[in-house]
């Protein structure tokens, strides 16, 4: 019994450590160049032992994009939950954006098409991404930082599709991160702020970095 509890520990753990090492690996180089086989050898173990934890590199890139996504949703919904102004989430949102996709390879975000369990799981957290936008864009009103006279289901819409436009444009290979977000969501952003939201933005790093 203890030495099959210890063989479930060590499997779970090295489940772990392959997902950390694939994922940084395809992060840094996109998920093409990055194979099976250079997995293992980073991890030092076999390919048999890697294909009995991961049955493909579709599956280990779902799991590794699963499992990073909800990470840095729960670290955001902390955030969220500790925060009293809209404007602050939104803000708070961008920056972790800007941050996040930074640091991958654009290849990284070109290459995820191919797989299409990675893309179905993707465009469900974009619907939902949708409604809790929308959401945060109504609240926006309630709280006096976003204009009323704006139809805000459709600057969801908008939004939703000019994110699916830059991925599928691979808009990220050939300008700046900080100058796609600012474009496609600080730029417009400002655009049905009333004078209290502008004033945040003004406030913020944003604003000062958008001088």
């Amino acid at each position: 019994m203890q030495e099959i509890k210890e063989t479930t520990a060590y499997k779970k753990s090295l489940k772990g450590r392959i997902l950390e090492a694939a994922m940084k690996a395809f992060a840094e180089r996109g998920v093409k160049a990055v194979r099976m086989d250079d997995i293992a050898q980073m991890l030092s173990i076999s390919k048999r032992t890697l294909y009995e934890i991961y049955e493909d590199k579709e599956e280990l890139l779902y799991q590794g994009v699963v499992h990073f996504d909800q990470e840095a949703k729960k670290s955001m919904r902390a955030f969220t939950q500790e925060s009293s102004s809209v404007m602050d989430i939104i803000l708070e949102a961008y920056q972790r954006r800007v941050v996040r996709t930074g640091s991958v390879n654009p290849l990284f975000y070109e290459d995820i098409q191919r797989y299409p369990k990675v893309v179905e799981y993707l465009n469900k957290e974009r619907e939902h991404a949708y409604d809790q936008f929308l959401g945060f864009l109504q609240r926006g009103v309630r709280e006096g930082y976003f204009r009323e006279n704006v139809d805000y289901e459709l600057v969801a819409q908008m939004f939703n599709a000019i994110n699916t436009f830059v991925m599928n444009q691979h808009l990220l290979s050939r300008y700046t991160i900080q100058k796609v977000f600012a474009n496609m969501l600080l730029i417009p952003l400002r655009g049905f702020c009333t004078q209290k939201g502008l004033q945040v933005i003004e406030n913020s790093a944003l604003g000062k970095d958008d001088k």
